[in-house]
């Protein structure tokens, strides 16, 4: 049985001609009516306002105003209602921020990418750094949109964020990931991205990702769920229990450290990944900044003692690499090795790096 939410993406209201309008602040309301009373009918009531309209050219309007701010957006809620439907108990808990409507209203692109399941997969290689020898690949995933070009990945999650459709976008580039890695052949480990902030039961939310893996036969313990956002993420448990159902399913986890939220030190020996990935922020540079040189170290250090394996990405530059390298970094992702491409770099050939 499939989650609902997981498969399919919200709509925007169609066909209708009247939305109620509620605020947190009663100024809001009457912004709201002296802003339209003039471009379309209007009614002002005591804790709410109803306009009739037509649905998209409502959103329309409110969008390409520059009359609201985004905190006045975010907290000015409307109900779109059929002409013959009443304000009720009932029909109340339909009701949305604009700002989730305005944002629905721009996101056909990523409703098509999903409807259509346009995702391809893109492989970053990842290097080891005692041989650099190719070990795994990151899978990164890019949305295609109708028109043939691709939706930029931060974009894509950003629209999906606002919408309400991060679970059916996280779900999707799993799938994905773990299918095109199979059509490519790929024999080394894969890393593959997820945010548990779209994962309310992971008994639930990741069916589809474990079944699969397991349609494919593909060997778990080459697969490395990695943990994206994790500072965003407001109960440790939850991020644990996540955690404890990959592992129980035979998979590894990689974790970032960003220095905040749920990846910072001690919540990493909480969490023992089995693989610590250390921010782009960290070592960008590190080879001109003994700050991040001895922030390195000591994340370093705690990984040897819980066991996991360390992953510098983002490098760029020989020296960057070197450093990394002599404070004992165990892996390497970066423009320097190789970007990422729908087909998997195979070799480094005679690259040089001393």
């Amino acid at each position: 049985m499939r989650c609902q939410n997981c498969t399919t993406t919200p709509k925007s209201p169609q066909n209708i001609k009247k939305i109620v309008v509620f605020a947190s602040h009663e100024y809001m309301l009457k912004k709201i009516y002296n802003i339209y009373k003039d471009i379309f009918n209007v009614e002002y009531f005591n804790d709410y306002v109803i306009c009739n309209v037509d649905f998209d050219y409502f959103i329309e309007n409110i969008s390409n105003s520059k009359e609201f701010t985004q905190l006045e957006l975010e907290n000015i809620n409307i109900l779109p209602l059929e002409l013959y439907e009443d304000l009720n108990f009932a029909t109340i808990k339909k009701y949305k921020s604009l700002s989730y409507y305005i944002s629905l209203y721009h996101s056909s692109d990523l409703k098509w990418i999903l409807d259509n399941e346009s995702i391809v997969t893109y492989f970053q290689p990842i290097v080891s750094c005692d041989n650099l020898e190719i070990v795994a690949y990151e899978c990164l995933s890019r949305g295609i949109k109708q028109d043939g070009t691709v939706m930029p990945p931060n974009l894509m999650f950003e629209s999906a964020r606002k919408t309400g459709m991060l679970f059916n976008l996280d779900r999707l580039c799993r799938v994905k990931a773990l299918k095109n890695a199979k059509s490519k052949n790929i024999q080394k480990d894969i890393f593959i991205n997820f945010a548990p902030t779209s994962i309310y039961n992971p008994e639930f939310c990741l069916r589809d990702t474990v079944n699969t893996a397991l349609e494919l036969n593909l060997d778990p313990s080459k697969i490395v769920f990695e943990v994206i956002e994790s500072e965003k993420v407001e109960k440790f448990e939850h991020l644990t229990n996540i955690i404890n159902f990959y592992r129980s399913r035979g998979f590894r986890v990689a974790l970032d450290y960003v220095g905040s939220g749920y990846s910072g030190l001690n919540q990493l020996v909480q969490l023992n990944p089995d693989v610590i990935k250390i921010d782009v922020e960290l070592v960008r540079d590190i080879d001109k900044n003994p700050v991040k040189r001895a922030v390195v170290s000591s994340i370093v250090q705690i990984a040897t003692e819980i066991g996991a394996k360390t992953l510098a990405e983002g490098i760029e530059t020989k020296d960057e690499f070197n450093v990394v390298k002599t404070l004992g970094v165990n892996l390497a992702q970066g423009y320097l090795f190789g970007k990422p491409s729908p087909e998997p770099l195979r070799s480094l050939g005679d690259i040089r790096l001393d």
